[in-house]
C-alpha cells in the first residue's frame, strides 16, 4: 500500500511520478521508498500540521485520521477546504470520446469524479483529472518526442469538465466502480496529496490514462493498468476496466451532439470494446505489373479510418510511424513509412465544415519497388456529411514532395464516399487527381480505390482494398513496358490487434 501510495509500478522498484517533483519529501523517494516512508515521518514529528498536506501517509502509517481540532487550526487550512467541499460516496471513472476536429483525441480521454456528500452536508461532484499542464501549442509540440511535458493532478467542478467537453461535442462515459467505504476513503485522502505537485507527463506512457490508473491504484489492484503493453491508451483502460468481473457496477452516458446523432442513425460507439492499440496488418497482394507478392504493415498506435471499427462512429484518423512492407518480384522492400498522419473528416451536419490535417511520410513513386524513400509534407482540410450509412466527403492536401528529383508542390483533391454499416462493416470508395507543379505526382495522373472491413472479434478484422492508377510517362521501372498504362493492385489481409 505504501509504494501504490508513492505510484510505484507494482511490477518493480521506482515510481511513475518523476524524480524532481515536489511530491517526494526524500531525495531518493522516487526510487526508495524506504527513504521516502522515513523522510514522511520525520516530516510529520516536525510539525503535526504537516499531516495535513499528507492525509492517506498519515491514515495509513497510524492508522487514524486527522483530529478535528488539528483540521480547524489555520495551518490545516487547504485539508479543510478539502473536506468542506469535496465528498465521496460514489467513485466515476469518466471516459471522454475523442474530439472529431483533433484527431490526436482519437483514444479519448480518462478522468474521475468524485460524486458525496461534504463535511458540511451539501452534495457535490468533483472532476480530477491528469494532464499535461503546457499553455502553450508551441511548447506541447517541441516536447512532445522529448519527453520533457510538464503534467499535473487538478481538481474541478465536475459541472466544469462535463461542459467544457460537451461543448467540444464531446460525449463522456461514467463507470461507477464498485468499492468499499475503505477503499474510497484511501482514494479520498490521497487526492489532496497529488495536488499541487508537478510531475511528468508523456502521450505514450504517462498520459490521461496511466497517471489516473496509479492514483486509483490506492484504492484497488484491479484499477492498475499493469497488463497494458507499450502503450497505454484511455480507450484500452476503460475497456480493461469494463471487463473485469464485479468492478464496474453501472455506465451513464452524457451524449454530445455528434453521439445523439449517431444514435439516431444506429451507430452509438461502444469504447467498452475497443481494441488495443498496436495494429499488425498482414496479407496477399497481386499487382498487374510485379505479380503475386505478400504486404505487412505495422503501427505502435493509430486509428486507421477505413477500418470497421465500434469505438467511434466519426471519421478520423491518427497515425504514428506506420511501417508498410512488401514482398513481391522477389525482394522485400519498404513501401511506405508513415511518420505523422492526422485526418479528422467532421460532419457538417454538425455545423463543423472543415479540421485541419496533417501529413508528413516517406515514400517512393507507386509504381517503384526499388528501396528509396523521399520526404513528402502536407497540409490539408475535409468536410462529410452523414445521410444514414451514407457519408460522401471531399479531402484536399497542399504540401510538398522531394522525390529523388524535380521537388515540387501539390495539391490532392479526393472525394469520395463511405458505407458503414455494422452487419456490412464500412466500404469506402474514392477517387483522386493530383496537380501539382512537376509533370505527376508520385508518377500517377489520378487513382481509384476502393476499400472494405469487417470486425469480426474486438482485436481481429477482415480487410480488402483494390487500387488503379493512371501512371504517367515516367518509367521509373525500365523494361516493364508500361508507361501511360494503368496499375492495379487487389489485396487481402487479416488485422490483429495486441
Amino acid at each position: 500500500m505504501w509504494k501504490k501510495l508513492l505510484h510505484y509500478d507494482l511490477n518493480g522498484n521506482i515510481s511513475q511520478i518523476s524524480a524532481e517533483s515536489s511530491f517526494f519529501l526524500s531525495p531518493e523517494g522516487h526510487s526508495d521508498p524506504e527513504a521516502e516512508y522515513n523522510a514522511t515521518v520525520q516530516f510529520f514529528e516536525k510539525d503535526i500540521h504537516n499531516i495535513c498536506f499528507y492525509p492517506a501517509r498519515f491514515y495509513l502509517i497510524y492508522g487514524k485520521d486527522i483530529p478535528h481540532e488539528l483540521v480547524q487550526e489555520e495551518k490545516c487550512r487547504i485539508f479543510r477546504d478539502y473536506t468542506d467541499n469535496v465528498g465521496l460516496d460514489k467513485l466515476y471513472i469518466v471516459y471522454v470520446s475523442e474530439d472529431v476536429v483533433v484527431p490526436i483525441s482519437a483514444n479519448g480521454h480518462i478522468f474521475t469524479k468524485l460524486a458525496g456528500t461534504n463535511a458540511k452536508g451539501n452534495y457535490r461532484e468533483y472532476g480530477l483529472s491528469f494532464s499535461a499542464s503546457e499553455t502553450s501549442i508551441t511548447d506541447l509540440f517541441l516536447k512532445f518526442f522529448s519527453n520533457s511535458i510538464d503534467g499535473i493532478y487538478s481538481l474541478n467542478p465536475y459541472y466544469v469538465n462535463a461542459t467544457d467537453y460537451l461543448m467540444s461535442d464531446r460525449s463522456l462515459w461514467e463507470f461507477e466502480i464498485n468499492l468499499t467505504d475503505e477503499q474510497k476513503k484511501l482514494f479520498y485522502l490521497h487526492v489532496i496529496e497529488l495536488r499541487h505537485h508537478n510531475t511528468l507527463y508523456s502521450f505514450f506512457n504517462i498520459n490521461c490514462a496511466s497517471g489516473m490508473s496509479k492514483a486509483l491504484a490506492v484504492a484497488d489492484d484491479r484499477l492498475d493498468s499493469r497488463s497494458m503493453v507499450l502503450f497505454e491508451t484511455p480507450l484500452e483502460y476503460i475497456s480493461e476496466i469494463y471487463h473485469k468481473p464485479g468492478l464496474v457496477s453501472g455506465i451513464e452516458v452524457l451524449p454530445s451532439e455528434s453521439e445523439n446523432l449517431y444514435f439516431s442513425q444506429n451507430m452509438m460507439s461502444t469504447p467498452v470494446n475497443s481494441p488495443m492499440s498496436i495494429r499488425l496488418e498482414t496479407g496477399g497482394l497481386h499487382s498487374s505489373i510485379y505479380g503475386n507478392g505478400m504486404s505487412l504493415r505495422f503501427a505502435p498506435t493509430l486509428n486507421n479510418i477505413k477500418d470497421d471499427n465500434t469505438f467511434s462512429p466519426a471519421l478520423s484518423e491518427s497515425k504514428f510511424l506506420e511501417f508498410t512492407g512488401r514482398y513481391i518480384d522477389g525482394r522485400f522492400h519498404i513501401k511506405d513509412l508513415e511518420l505523422i498522419n492526422l485526418n479528422p473528416i467532421p460532419d457538417a451536419r454538425l455545423g463543423k465544415f472543415s479540421a485541419l490535417s496533417v501529413f508528413a511520410a516517406m515514400h517512393n513513386n507507386v509504381d517503384t519497388e526499388q528501396v528509396g524513400l523521399y520526404p513528402e509534407f502536407a497540409l490539408g482540410n475535409a468536410v462529410s456529411y452523414r445521410m444514414g450509412n451514407f457519408i460522401p466527403y471531399a479531402h484536399a492536401y497542399y504540401g510538398y514532395a522531394v522525390p529523388h528529383s524535380n521537388n515540387h508542390v501539390f495539391v490532392r483533391p479526393e472525394a469520395g464516399i463511405f458505407y458503414w454499416d455494422r452487419t456490412v462493416g464500412k466500404i469506402n470508395l474514392s477517387y483522386e487527381i493530383p496537380l501539382t507543379t512537376h509533370q505527376y505526382y508520385r508518377n500517377y495522373m489520378y487513382r481509384y480505390k476502393a476499400t472494405w472491413s469487417k470486425s469480426i472479434t474486438q482485436n481481429f478484422s477482415v480487410n480488402a482494398e483494390f487500387t488503379d492508377y493512371k501512371l504517367g510517362h515516367n518509367d521509373s521501372a525500365p523494361k516493364r513496358g508500361y508507361p501511360g498504362r494503368h496499375l492495379t493492385e487487389t489485396g487481402a489481409s487479416l488485422v490483429f490487434h495486441f
